[in-house]
Formats: C-alpha cells, structure tokens, sequence
C-alpha cells in the first residue's frame, strides 16, 4: 500500500550542524561548514546541550535560534541535527571550492542542457549579454576588462578593451603570439571607429595571409612642388593657386600637382628643369616612370608628358612639340611658369 505519513523530503536527509559555541546569548547563528544554515522549521531540529535533548523550548528565524532565555557559557552543545531539507545562505569565505561548484562539467545560465564549457541562454535585448565592469577609472592604453586565451599556461590570443585617452572612451584591441613570440597587438578599432592592422590586409585569398595579397601601406595627403634644375638654383619664386596632393597603397604612388609661379627668378639655375618636391623617392628598380604635364603660363599653354628617373623625388616635363626635357632657358624669365602634373611611380 501506499506510503502515509510526512513526505519522504523532510525525513530523507539528515544533516549535522556545527556546534554552537555558547556565550550566555540566548540566540545564535546556525551554521554547517562555517556557512549559515536555514532550516526547514524549528520542529526539524535535534538540539544537544550538556547531554540534554532540547524540544519545542527554543524558536528559529532565518538562519538564527533562540533558546528564549540565556544559555551560559559553560555550558556545551554536543550536537545538532536537521532533519529534512535546509537551507544553506551567504557561504563563508574560503569555503565554496570548485569542486562544490562542479565546475570540470559545462556551467548554463538559463540554459539546463549546456553545449559548452560556459553556455549562456536570454531573450534577445540589451540585458542578453556579459558586462566587465572596472572599478577604477584607468590610465590610458590600460586594459578595463577582457579575455585571455591560453595553452597548457602560455597566452597566445587576448581581446581586450582599453581606455584610449579620456575617462568617457575606450579601443578594442587584438592580440595574438606567434611562435616564439609574446602577446603583440594586431589590429585595434579606435574610439572613433576607425580600424589599424599592424602587418596589413589579406584581400581575395579567404583566410590566408599570402605575402603577395597583403595590403601593409595606404597613406594619402598633400604636398609642395617647387621648381628646380640639374645645374644651379633658382633664386626666390612667388607661387599662388599651387598645391600638390598623393595617394599611397602599398609600393605606388600617384601623385598631381599645379605649380603656378607667377613671378620666376632664374638666379643660377640652368639645364634641365625639373619640378621638385616630391613625397616619396622613386624605386631603384626601374630605369624610368612617365605620366602626363600641361604647361601654361606666359610660355604656354602646350601639352607634354613627365618623366622620372629611378631613386629620385623630382621630375621633369617635356613637350611634345620637340619630346624633348623643358631646358630652365625655356623658361619665361621673371614671368609666370606654370605646369600641372600627373604621374605614378613605384617606389622601394
């Protein structure tokens, strides 16, 4: 027949208690392994003081009993037992272990069938994600929270989010070691979103990082062409409306310019003229680079092309009237010279 009585939860489990050590108190915190302890009621515990069993002379709240009078301190608790299933509340420090915790198993939070080592289950929203909360406010470049990965000890990847340079803004940060290496930053999204590569960009190769399909350099910007010749120098030039702007990816560059001098002082300048000033020096691998020139001014205007020698960072127009390099005595003496050109060109 059937089982009547109590419910077998409230007899099936016995636990023993820790002592209490009396102080001429009449309440007391109840405890197992330094941890306080709830009881299911007072009806569920067996108390032992001085070789007397206690019953219904003493209340429980929470975690605390009370014997409703003073129990002196020389008296001594032999033991107390619960019976049925309690409580146990705030754990005392140093006494959750993991192996209490079972933490060599998958851990879910809202999820009872965990598919990792750690598997977090929500509802879509803003309150479904993890937060790294720092105390303090930081210095700059100084990691506020993050992830290390590591193998058998060693790191060798961390993602991490750091303070950049105020209180109010952080970067991401990647890192990874290479064999032999230690931790190095790899690519980093700055608080105002733009992205840094240290070693480049592999583009069209999927995951591969092929020397030959790696993107390491992109820089643009502008600079100053000036006038100048294979023998001498000029004296002072007044230029206006001039100006000089480059493009950079990986070892080209294509770089435009007007130099408009309206007023030319030819000093000791003679031979060969060349627009100077170039951002970048040419590769010493090739002989030659072209582009195209248009020279206006009082000696204009006439269309020609540019040419520019190897390890140089200067160039020099020619016509195409006589395909030949503009000479400085081509030029308009003390008038207005001026040449708008394009050219791209390799460099080491």
């Amino acid at each position: 027949m059937a089982y009547i009585g109590r419910d077998t939860d409230k007899i099936s489990n016995v636990e023993v208690l820790d002592n209490i050590t009396f102080d001429g108190s009449s309440s007391y915190t109840l405890q197992k392994g330094g941890s306080n302890f709830t009881p299911s009621s007072a009806n569920t515990l067996l108390v032992s003081i001085d070789g007397v069993v206690q019953a219904g002379n003493f209340t429980v709240s929470g975690s605390t009993i009370d014997f409703g009078t003073a129990v002196a301190g020389t008296s001594t608790c032999d033991f107390i037992l619960h019976y049925g299933i309690g409580l146990i509340t705030t754990p005392a420090d140093g006494t959750v272990t993991s192996a209490k915790l079972n933490l060599t198993s998958a851990v879910g939070i809202g999820e009872s069938s965990p598919g990792t080592l750690l598997d977090i289950k929500g509802s879509p929203g803003a309150n479904n994600r993890i937060t790294i909360n720092s105390s303090e406010a930081g210095s700059n470049a100084q990691v506020l929270g993050g992830i290390v990965i590591e193998n058998q000890g060693d790191s060798v990847v961390q993602i991490s989010g750091r303070r950049e340079s105020a209180t109010d803004d952080g970067y991401f940060a990647i890192e990874t070691q290479a064999t032999g290496g230690s931790l190095t930053e790899r690519v980093r999204i700055h608080s105002g979103g733009v992205m840094s590569a240290a070693n480049g960009i592999a583009l069209g190769v999927g995951t591969a990082n092929t020397a030959s399909n790696v993107l390491d350099d992109y820089e643009e910007g502008t600079w100053t062409p000036s006038f100048g010749s294979s023998s001498g120098s000029f004296g002072s030039l007044t230029f206006t409306g001039s100006g000089g702007r480059y493009t950079k990816i990986g070892n080209t560059v294509t770089v435009w310019c007007r130099a408009n001098c309206t007023t030319t002082n030819i000093g000791t300048a003679s031979g060969q003229f060349e627009i100077t000033g170039f951002p970048f020096t040419s590769s010493s691998v090739f002989d030659m680079y072209a582009g195209s020139a248009w020279r206006g001014g009082g000696a204009g205007p006439e269309p020609g092309n540019v040419q520019m020698l190897s390890n140089e960072a200067q160039a020099s127009p020619n016509l195409n009237s006589t395909n030949q390099p503009i000479q400085v005595s081509n030029l308009a003496s003390g008038g207005r010279n001026d040449f708008t050109i394009t050219i791209t060109y390799m460099v080491d």
